[in-house]
């Protein structure tokens, strides 16, 4: 296209673009030193600018304008949510939990969990009221100007909380806030971090804040998210809470860590050809039950929601870090 043998509008190039799964895992492959990812999304971009991106992408910007998440799905709300899990400890918060769209519209047991592990340490912490989604969403399927503007909208949101540690449930707006929220103009509160979940849990329990009172007899493995594990690295705290929690009986897939095959959501594919998500999600069950694990874990609800979709009746049962630790406290 860059050559002009082919043009942005002819037929079929939307489709190539969005079937691609921006997992990172090309890149990881290839002896090629360029962002694979980053060529498909600025392609993408383009697309959206001059109005040849798939329906199914439009219909998804709206959904995010009007309901603050892909799915378009009206939600009770984040105040809803954590006064159903048992509500925030009293005093000054000490850490604003990011819940995530997943994890409000379709896996609020995650939410529970880390709820009730924040009350049981007594750690006081605090929410956005009017939690939207990150932005990750848009900026992938390449709508790079509603990503800047929602991005500037959360951060200006976290400007008014108290805490200065940015929590997130999700793998995907732990990447978002890390690496791209700066890039769309977008700058979190002046000393404020940026922790995924697991990080935090993980140093709760090495300080040994946290005490487990049971591990558990079954066998667990655990699927690395793509934003976790190829594009920030974050491979250690997961494993060592499943290590803490499972002993022996945790194993690994065939295919794990920097190599993990994806879940089927990278890239929104979920949303732009759901069909080939499906089987990639499938890929990805039936590795977890060649190893004779009974639960297959990861560390974001977007994950677990497509995963669990592609799973049969007691097959195996998908679950998030965050539970088993909530279970164990």
């Amino acid at each position: 296209m860059e050559k002009g043998i082919l043009s942005w509008d002819d037929d079929g190039v939307a489709d190539v673009l969005y079937k691609a799964v921006l997992d990172g895992l090309a890149q990881e492959w290839c002896e090629g030193n360029y962002d694979y990812d980053e060529l498909v999304i600025d392609g993408r971009r383009r697309l959206v600018e001059i109005g040849k991106s798939p329906p199914e992408v439009t219909n998804i910007f709206r959904n995010i304008m009007k309901t603050g998440n892909p799915f378009g799905l009206m939600e009770k709300g984040v105040n809803h949510l954590v006064k159903k899990a048992g509500g925030s400890a009293k005093g000054n918060p000490e850490v604003i939990l990011f819940l995530g769209s997943s994890a409000r519209v379709y896996r609020p047991q995650v939410v529970f969990s880390a709820v009730k592990i924040m009350r049981l340490l007594e750690i006081p912490f605090e929410t956005l009221p009017k939690e939207v989604d990150s932005g990750f969403v848009l900026y992938q399927l390449g709508s790079f100007k509603a990503a800047a503007d929602h991005a500037k909208n959360v951060a200006e949101m976290l400007k008014l909380c108290k805490a200065k540690r940015l929590i997130t449930l999700g793998a995907s707006d732990y990447r978002m806030f890390n690496t791209r929220y700066s890039r769309f103009g977008a700058f979190l509160p002046e000393g404020m971090t940026v922790m995924h979940i697991t990080e935090f849990v993980w140093q709760l329990l090495s300080e040994k804040s946290i005490v487990l009172e049971r591990k558990f007899p079954e066998k667990i493995t655990y699927h690395d998210p793509c934003s976790l594990g190829r594009f920030t690295y974050l491979l250690d705290p997961p494993r060592k809470l499943l290590s803490a929690l499972a002993g022996v009986n945790f194993v690994e897939m065939e295919w794990n860590g920097r190599k993990a095959h994806c879940c089927g959501g990278g890239g929104g594919l979920a949303f732009t050809f759901p069909e080939i998500s499906e089987k990639a999600s499938r890929m990805r069950i039936e590795e977890a039950i060649r190893t004779g694990a009974r639960i297959l874990t990861s560390s974001c609800p977007e994950c677990e929601q497509i995963l669990s979709r592609a799973v049969s009746k007691d097959e195996i049962v998908v679950k998030d870090v965050l539970e088993l630790v909530a279970d164990a406290l």
